[in-house]
């Protein structure tokens, strides 16, 4: 296959909750990358009742990912990581709107998202000339990154560029560190949530418009007591006038079929949600309770390594699987 070629595509309409509407239409790609590997992206269009608010494109700025976290997908196959160039960022989101039949002027705000596969803060100078890239083409673009913050000297790397950058999404799970590194479990030593939380912070009072959210993922078991949420609302509370906080429901994947992770029912979300609001933390609840196919790497789950070392989908039964050596 040539580089950049559909693989697969899955378009879905969804009801589901986030911070200005309650709908998206979603058109996943998995594209070709080389003979072995694949690339996940995809358009959303945000929907408030029936009217388009939005479009978002959602890229991956690597094969496989380096994080992994424990319910993701992402980082399923077998194989190493590979980290993508500025060009194939731009690739992918050229390839999401044009197979999507999308014309990004038809809506009033458009989006590209480094929230998907990858750890941008890692690829900083790639990210950066990525989004220039990117803009150069698409001049109203603005830009979401998603960071764990494994490299937190990314913020102040780009608060030194003109970037388009919308908003930091930082990931918590919870404040104490055993939890931290069951859920992250490729964590740095040095990892400090707060720093990163305080250096986006910075990067956000530098740039008007800019903004931080900090993006609770909730696990049933884990994170989602009243003793965790007091501790939360504790760690955060400095920062209550700076961030945003995004409680998000569980995607299902695999890895969390694996690992028995599940979200909460939607009263435990709504209880959480009305305890943050009740201090006067700005948050809202994101996603949705009944999703199967909206977690990152949900497409890219189903496929593998053969042992001539050529991704094939697991899925068909026709193919005998030989799982590769790590």
């Amino acid at each position: 296959m040539e580089k950049f070629e559909v693989v697969e595509k899955l378009v879905t309409d969804i009801d589901f909750k986030f911070e200005y509407g309650n709908k998206e239409k979603i058109y996943r790609y998995l594209f070709s990358y080389d003979n072995n590997r694949i690339i996940e992206s995809m358009a959303i269009v945000h929907i408030l009742d029936d009217t388009p608010v939005d479009l978002t494109v959602e890229i991956s700025n690597m094969y496989n990912c380096v994080v992994g976290c424990r319910f993701c997908a992402s980082g399923s196959l077998p194989e190493s990581n590979l980290f993508l160039s500025a060009e194939d960022y731009l690739m992918q989101v050229d390839k999401s709107l044009k197979e999507s039949n999308i014309n990004y002027k038809d809506y009033p705000k458009f989006y590209v998202a480094f929230t998907g596969i990858g750890e941008p803060s890692l690829v900083k100078g790639e990210i950066a000339r990525g989004i220039m890239l990117i803009k150069d083409k698409y001049p109203n673009v603005q830009v979401n990154i998603a960071t764990t913050g494994f490299d937190n000297t990314c913020f102040g790397y780009w608060d030194k560029l003109n970037l388009p950058i919308r908003y930091f999404q930082l990931p918590y799970y919870s404040c104490e560190s055993d939890k931290i590194k069951y859920i992250i479990q490729n964590v740095p030593k040095d990892y400090d949530l707060r720093k990163n939380i305080e250096e986006a912070i910075k990067y956000k009072n530098n740039h008007k418009g800019c903004r931080v959210k900090v993006n609770f993922v909730v696990m049933e078991g884990i994170n989602d007591s009243e003793e965790d949420i007091e501790k939360m609302i504790r760690y955060l509370e400095k920062y209550k006038q700076d961030i945003i906080i995004k409680v998000s429901y569980l995607n299902y994947t695999e890895k969390c079929r694996e690992n028995n992770l599940h979200s909460p029912v939607q009263n435990v979300m709504n209880a959480i949600l009305n305890r943050f609001q009740l201090l006067g933390f700005d948050c809202y609840i994101f996603g949705t309770e009944n999703n199967t196919e909206l977690g990152c790497g949900q497409l890219v789950q189903n496929y593998i390594c053969d042992e001539n070392n050529k991704t094939i989908n697991i899925e068909n039964d026709k193919v005998k699987i030989k799982k590769p050596q790590l």
